[in-house]
């Protein structure tokens, strides 16, 4: 850094450079909660938290622009990616966190497995194999009962199935999954926070690296 890179900015500019990392705290903060329990469709009204995210988003977006601005053309662009994927990596080591959290829970314990039929079995589309030969693709209605209580959802299935033909499906609570989950997602998940949140470091040490270079910093 030299003494003209130190001399460029204001005493205002410095002050929103040091709000900056605070804004982007607060927009992780209040977004965290509503990125993991949307990833787990936790029910519920996120408004108030949405709002505090809107909120430090704002803040984030006027301090940076008033430092970012006065940047030239090459560092201009650099500096709004680098400053925005900060907390889009954090929101991430969110997302995979409560997927992995989700994951162990579900291996934890055994899911349920209920009495359920097929019912409105039908063509749902129609694709081309490797050979340019088409294919109908094919979805039914699985219908179930939880506490006297029915469920419906639609699956792709190898064929057209018969109304009332009788299977069993894996629930999550009352949702309906596929098979029984599967040990590897524990792994790939756990993995994926990890580097979320390594990259996340590894970029905001970057921005910070930035702005002193910059004489934004001292």
């Amino acid at each position: 850094m030299t003494v003209a890179d130190g001399e460029r900015w204001t005493a205002a500019q410095r002050r929103c450079a040091l709000l900056v990392p605070v804004a982007t705290a607060g927009l992780v903060a209040s977004a965290a909660p509503v990125v993991w329990w949307g990833s787990q469709d936790v029910p519920g009204d996120r408004t108030g938290w949405l709002l505090a995210a809107g909120a430090a988003l704002v803040a984030l977006l006027a301090t940076a622009r008033t430092v970012i601005d006065e940047l030239s053309d090459r560092d201009y662009a650099a500096a709004w990616i680098g400053l925005l994927t900060v907390p889009a990596f954090a929101l991430g080591t969110v997302f995979a966190a409560a997927q992995t959290a989700h994951a162990v829970d579900a291996a934890r314990h055994e899911p349920r497995r209920v009495a359920a039929t097929t019912v409105d079995c039908r063509v749902t589309g129609r694709s081309v194999d490797d050979q340019n030969i088409g294919h109908d693709l094919y979805g039914c209605t699985y219908r179930w009962f939880v506490d006297d209580h029915e469920f419906r959802e639609e699956r792709p299935t190898r064929k057209l199935y018969p109304d009332g033909r009788e299977t069993s499906v894996w629930l999550d609570g009352n949702r309906m999954i596929t098979e029984r989950p599967s040990g590897i997602a524990i792994p790939f998940w756990g993995a994926t926070a990890v580097a979320a949140f390594v990259c996340t470091v590894m970029l905001a040490m970057i921005v910070r690296w930035r702005a002193r270079g910059a004489g934004l910093l001292r």
